[in-house]
């Protein structure tokens, strides 16, 4: 596999840096063109950042496409539930992809530098942004898997981003298991899927800084 262009990483991890904090600070209209935005940002960002060839590029874009379809399109579905299940299912398996792409990258560096810091931190995000979308996936199905503190009846396109803005939220309170409570898992999916998450959030951090650890040792005994 090529080196992956300097500095790639770092506009990755500048879009996660806006999603976090740029739409909390809108309401309404707003705020969901926003995390849509946004979303297509990270979207772009991370395929630039893994696409090290023409394959990987080809891979990236055919699993981009349907996601970005989905969400901007009207696209003629029988349903909101429909349209919103594929947007979510699209975006899983391309932020898997992604994510599986910089683990690799990361299992294969050689040396630390400033960019190996950077993926490291993007896959930790990444992977809390495929959790994020696999509970929108779960609350698409069953509103009252979780407690969101936002009511609603039904997931639609109308309230959709409202509903994934609070799911990003509560994945990443999830996976640094700071779990304030004023959303929950109710239903017994969820909760496995929190579980999940947490050990994944410790597990982590703990493989990552032991892989830093052992390659600046490595290093400085060259």
């Amino acid at each position: 596999m090529r080196v992956i262009r300097p500095l790639s990483f770092q506009g990755l991890l500048a879009s996660f840096v806006l999603l976090l904090f740029v739409p909390g600070l809108f309401y309404g209209d707003y705020s969901a063109i926003l995390s849509k935005l946004l979303f297509t940002v990270i979207l772009a960002s991370s395929l630039y950042a893994v696409a090290a060839d023409r394959k990987d590029l080809v891979i990236g874009v055919c699993l981009a496409l349907p996601t970005l379809l989905s969400n901007w399109l009207p696209v003629e579905f029988e349903s909101d539930f429909y349209r919103l299940f594929f947007y979510a299912a699209f975006q899983t398996i391309f932020l898997a992809y992604i994510s599986f792409k910089i683990m690799r990258y990361l299992m294969n560096a050689r040396r630390i530098d400033s960019e190996m810091i950077y993926a490291a931190i993007c896959l930790y995000l990444l992977v809390g942004l495929v959790w994020a979308v696999t509970y929108f996936a779960v609350v698409l199905i069953d509103p009252n898997a979780i407690g969101l503190v936002l009511s609603i009846d039904k997931v639609t396109v109308v309230n959709a981003a409202e509903v994934m803005q609070e799911l990003v939220y509560f994945s990443y309170v999830t996976q640094t298991t700071l779990g304030y409570g004023d959303i929950s898992p109710v239903s017994g999916i969820a909760r496995a899927i929190v579980i999940s998450q947490s050990l994944f959030g410790q597990i982590y951090i703990a493989v990552i800084v032991a892989r830093l650890v052992g390659l600046q040792v490595a290093t400085a005994n060259d």
